[in-house]
């Protein structure tokens, strides 16, 4: 037993209960009142937080782990705002729940240094922007110009994150999300036809930034990122273009715009020395590379040469395109041993997605016996690329091959982990890398454990083994190319947490209890392990705790502020003028709280008004004691003409987007599983509304 098993045991049992405590608030079990509730949370930070500076200082060898529960502490808080905002209804997956988290986090992570409270901060950013632009319990219209500056604000944050960051995995997020962003204007710009002119300014930054990381810099982590926007940018563009001019020319262009992509991968490549050297990281960059210039050329190929087959005749033959695919595209790409790779990838690449297309209409025994021959070339090849294609085609023909015989679409995923398991093997004897069919394999594997299939017992015995082969895979002993497989395997182990959180096959107590179980059993036989070999050298205290007392006064802000929330929240329940609201709902899911009805109320869209800004309207109690517009009495501080007041109206606050107002009481959060219920039977909500005119949802009834 190596140390790293013993960090990898260990890392378990701190993410699996981690996840076990979020399971179990977003469960909103009824067994607490609030304030019991708050303080678990709360008393659950402190523990992690407490746990850290134990292991920190108390028990040197594990210095590592005190970092780790540190960081469960930072995340910690953040549940418990979560949390906070689940008690008192506040909305779902709030934008201000993640800005709320990420000021402690950032400040945390400038206290301490520590690289991981960095990559969390950004993930928070990130979150912040996209919920404040898509918003999960209500909708919104914002103007041309508004959007596009939201947009481009968040693009010009990243930026300077990018730029001024020391942490290189910080920098390369942060690059990352600013090409999102700018591709999301993008995207938009085709959606909402507004800023005509962005697509060009688009191509120009893509230019610009691709020669500055390719001919000045020379950074190939940026190289690939920045071409993988591109690509991308390049299929939605021909898309789009195609489906304005769906013509055999423009089509035929297509077929040109794909050579010329392989061609100019070709000279890249040529003068790919400048940024690349010998070593692993030289060829891992020169195989990406491949991989993005591949796909985006392959796909434009595929896509032109199926709308020429549909311009051109009326119904194509699939055993004709089958043939042209094998014979025009697969056999050359084969035998073309001395072509440059990126023409014979792109070739194949190209003859097996028209095959796939076929493979739906073309006989299965035709279809079993190309894949065999396929297999064949696959286990004769010399080269990577050629076996990673045909591994590809391979589980996507075998998948659709069982599919068809049987019917029985976990079986035939089953036999594609069979398949990727046997290339593993085969690629492990030959000492060759082997991550795709790991990747592949895990992939299939995962998605037989998804209840989107029916939970059976074999949806039982799929979770179970799929659980175990993860543990399994990282404990196995130093082997080839380690780091990166332990990668691929942590990536799906996290996958894995995710989607059991997003199933209803399964209550999130009972994954919560099953979680936090696991996690103890693996902390106490990783300590058991670890104590009877002795296996982990004593080091020094981490420079994460070197300013203790700073981070003790920001761990106790955290406190003070959680606690001043709740007290805010319930003095407005005690205080507050009962209002009684029709409304419409339905039924989500929180990223972290749980459950949910999103609710819709019939004050939510005044008529006959266009703004942006904070407003205050007017309700005023009919004879059936609901509570209706009457009036806007204010719009961003300008009180409205036209009102008379009358005993017994109130006064609410809100957000004006268009003829749209939030008040901030579109989320009510109910336990796992009576969403549905709850919406079928409820039709009006009493919420609570302060003096200064600020709402707070109470509950909801039938009447």
């Amino acid at each position: 037993m190596t140390e790293r098993v013993v960090k990898t045991g260990y890392l378990l049992g701190v993410a699996l209960t981690l996840s076990a405590v979020i399971y179990f608030f977003a469960s909103n079990w009824q067994g607490m009142d609030r304030l019991e509730k708050v303080g678990l949370s709360i008393g659950l930070m402190w523990l992690f937080y407490g746990t850290s500076a134990i292991f920190a200082y108390g028990m040197k060898r594990h210095d590592f782990l005190g970092r780790w529960f540190f960081v469960a502490g930072a995340v910690a808080f953040g549940i418990t705002m979560a949390l906070i905002g689940q008690i008192y209804n506040s909305h779902a997956d709030s934008y201000w729940l993640f800005f709320i988290w990420l000021v402690p986090t950032v400040v945390l992570a400038w206290l301490t240094k520590y690289e991981l409270l960095s990559v969390l901060s950004v993930v928070l950013m990130e979150l912040t922007f996209w919920f404040y632009y898509f918003p999960s319990s209500y909708g919104i219209v914002r103007g041309e110009w508004e959007s596009f500056l939201i947009l481009l604000l968040f693009t010009i944050v990243n930026g300077v994150v990018f730029v001024f960051h020391r942490s290189a995995i910080v920098s390369y997020l942060a690059y990352a999300a600013m090409h999102g962003w700018l591709f999301v204007i993008y995207f938009h710009k085709l959606a909402y036809h507004y800023v005509e002119w962005w697509p060009y300014v688009y191509v120009l930054l893509l230019i610009g930034f691709f020669y500055y990381f390719f001919a000045v810099e020379k950074r190939r982590i940026y190289v690939l990122l920045t071409s993988l926007f591109a690509g991308a940018f390049l299929v939605v563009e021909y898309f789009r273009f195609v489906g304005e001019h769906f013509e055999t020319g423009f089509l035929l262009g297509g077929l040109v715009l794909s050579a010329a992509i392989v061609y100019a991968s070709v000279y890249l490549l040529r003068r790919v020395k400048n940024i690349s050297s010998e070593g692993e990281k030289g060829r891992i960059f020169l195989i990406v590379f491949q991989v993005i210039v591949t796909f985006v050329a392959s796909l434009i190929a595929i896509a032109s040469i199926m709308g020429l087959l549909a311009i051109w005749t009326e119904s194509p033959s699939m055993n004709l395109l089958f043939a042209a695919s094998v014979i025009g595209f697969v056999m050359p790409a084969m035998w073309g041993r001395d072509w440059n790779p990126a023409v014979r990838y792109t070739l194949l690449a190209t003859g097996y997605g028209l095959g796939a297309i076929t493979a739906s209409e073309i006989s299965t025994v035709l279809l079993t016996a190309y894949s065999i021959v396929l297999l064949v070339c696959y286990l004769l090849s010399a080269e990577a690329g050629i076996r990673s294609l045909t591994n590809m085609a391979l589980s996507l023909y075998t998948a659709m091959i069982m599919d068809h015989w049987t019917d029985e679409a976990r079986l035939a995923l089953l036999v594609v982990v069979v398949l990727n398991v046997c290339l593993y093997l085969f690629l492990q004897r030959k000492k060759e890398s082997r991550l795709l069919p790991l990747t592949l394999g895990l992939g299939a594997f995962l998605l037989t454990s998804i209840d989107f299939f029916e939970a059976d017992v074999w949806y039982v015995i799929a979770n179970a083994f799929f659980a175990v082969t993860i543990i399994a895979l990282l404990f196995a002993p130093p082997i080839q190319k380690e780091r990166y497989e332990h990668l691929i395997v942590w990536g799906y182990f996290w996958l894995f947490l995710f989607f059991k959180y997003y199933e209803f096959a399964w209550d999130l107590l009972d994954k919560s209890m099953s979680l936090l179980l696991a996690g103890l059993l693996f902390f106490i036989g990783t300590a058991v392990q670890e104590k009877r070999k002795g296996l982990l050298r004593t080091s020094a205290a981490h420079k994460l705790y070197r300013k203790w007392a700073p981070l003790l006064v920001a761990i106790a802000a955290q406190t003070i502020f959680a606690g001043y929330v709740v007290w805010d929240k319930e003095q407005h329940l005690r205080n507050g003028e009962v209002v009684k609201l029709e409304l419409e709902p339905i039924d989500p899911r929180s990223l972290l709280q749980g459950d949910y009805v999103r609710l819709r109320y019939d004050i939510s869209t005044i008529p006959h008004i266009d703004g942006r800004g904070k407003v205050q309207v007017v309700l005023r109690k009919d004879n059936d004691g609901v509570h209706r517009f009457v009036h806007v009495y204010s719009m961003n501080g300008k009180k409205q003409e036209g009102y008379v007041r009358q005993e017994g109206d109130v006064l609410v606050n809100g957000t004006l987007y268009g003829n749209t107002i939030v008040y901030g009481i579109e989320s009510y959060f109910v336990p796992e599983g009576e969403g549905m219920n709850l919406q079928e039977r409820t039709r009006f909500a009493y919420v609570r509304v302060s003096e200064t005119g600020d709402a707070l949802l109470e509950e909801v009834r039938g009447q």
